[in-house]
């Protein structure tokens, strides 16, 4: 998907990793959220994606990501979309070294902590 300094092609999936955890150090995230995409191909077809609620594409030279995430229960959502746009769009420039045009963020819902969702994330 994208190449460092024209030699080696770092897979999609690596890309989404990364992209991952950098929404996921983010303040105010509760959580990844599937897509719609996801959502169809997990009822049609059965398969879960490891990287769920994120999407990479190419787009003419750099890389376009799409973040669906479930926010916490009084998180400032415009802080937080600001937020996952500056670590996502740092960490993969840095590994990739290829610019990203944009990173869009779709808030799917908002999450509330309870003590089975804390335990679920330890």
């Amino acid at each position: 998907m994208s190449e460092r300094n024209g030699t080696e092609k770092i897979p999609e999936e690596v890309i989404a990793i990364c992209a991952m955890n950098a929404v996921l150090k983010t303040d105010g995230v509760f959580e990844l959220a599937p897509g719609l995409t996801e959502n169809l191909s997990r009822n049609l077809l059965g398969r879960d994606r490891l990287t769920k609620g994120i999407h990479i594409s190419e787009e003419k030279n750099g890389l376009v990501v799409d973040v669906y995430i479930n926010v916490r229960y009084n998180a400032k959502i415009p802080v937080v979309a600001w937020d996952i746009q500056e670590n996502v769009k740092r960490k993969l420039e840095e590994i990739t070294e290829t610019p990203i045009h944009r990173v869009n963020i779709h808030v799917q819902g908002v999450g509330f902590d309870t003590q089975d969702h804390r335990e679920e994330q330890s």
